[in-house]
């Protein structure tokens, strides 16, 4: 091979090289963008550092009302950025987007910061969007379901196209009442009413005159679990009563 032929296919190589190194260099830029965004966010007086995609915060706060700052994102200081900011874009709307999915004492946040929307000209530089954070309380703050009797004492009597239910009076929320013409008690076929816990009795009215009805009682207690919400613990049915109705 001509000393002329060498430097040409040294030339040729060294061409291949630059091109191939410039392929490389995009995806390399691409890798580090697709690199997870990392959030230091503070709730109350405490700071949650490396917060990202599929982190769990675990803390002493009302999941119900979350109220928490964005203090900085993949290092960046951002100023007045939390679920409350008082920042807010032209048409007075927080520049932090917040979608939660509430779940059995654990609340599922994703965060999508909309930086251009910003007032604040120093955060315009840093958008984000980032999911799958779970806020979730820790066991010193977890609610017990309170425990609920079996209502006692039921008694159905027969009126005109009606029955009048008495019952003892217990310390709860309130009584669940469920009539219906099958004693299967199918959904099709079946009413429900409910009555303060108050009272230790009821009258249901409007029904068919001589017909045969099963009725059961259960009560319930109102308690606010985790997520601050007001729900019901209930106790067991009791034994449901016939009584067929007075023309």
């Amino acid at each position: 091979m001509t000393k002329t032929m060498k430097k040409k296919l040294g030339s040729m190589l060294l061409v291949l090289c630059i091109c191939f190194v410039s392929l490389l260099a995009p995806l390399s830029v691409l890798a580090e963008t697709e690199e997870s965004t990392l959030l230091t966010i503070r709730i109350g007086g405490k700071t949650y550092e490396n917060v990202t995609n599929g982190s769990e915060i675990v803390g002493d706060f009302d999941l119900n009302d979350l109220d928490f700052q964005v203090v900085s994102v993949n290092g960046n200081k951002l100023e007045n950025v939390g679920s409350k900011s008082t920042a807010k874009d032209s048409q007075g709307r927080n520049p932090l987007e917040i979608a939660s999915v509430p779940g059995d004492g654990r609340v599922g946040v994703t965060l999508i910061y909309h930086a251009q929307d910003d007032p604040v000209a120093a955060n315009q530089a840093y958008g984000f969007s980032v999911a799958g954070i779970t806020f979730s309380n820790s066991e010193g703050n977890t609610v017990q379901i309170p425990t609920v009797g079996k209502v006692s004492g039921v008694k159905v009597t027969a009126q005109s196209k009606a029955l009048k239910l008495t019952w003892k009076k217990a310390s709860v929320s309130g009584y669940e009442i469920c009539y219906s013409t099958s004693k299967s008690f199918p959904k099709s076929k079946t009413e429900t009413v409910k009555v303060s816990g108050s009272k230790a009795g009821c009258t249901v009215k409007k029904l068919t005159g001589d017909k045969k009805y099963y009725v059961k009682i259960r009560t319930y207690k109102t308690y606010t679990d985790e997520l601050g919400q007001k729900v019901k613990a209930y106790g067991k049915w009791s034994s449901a009563v016939s009584k067929t109705t007075k023309k």
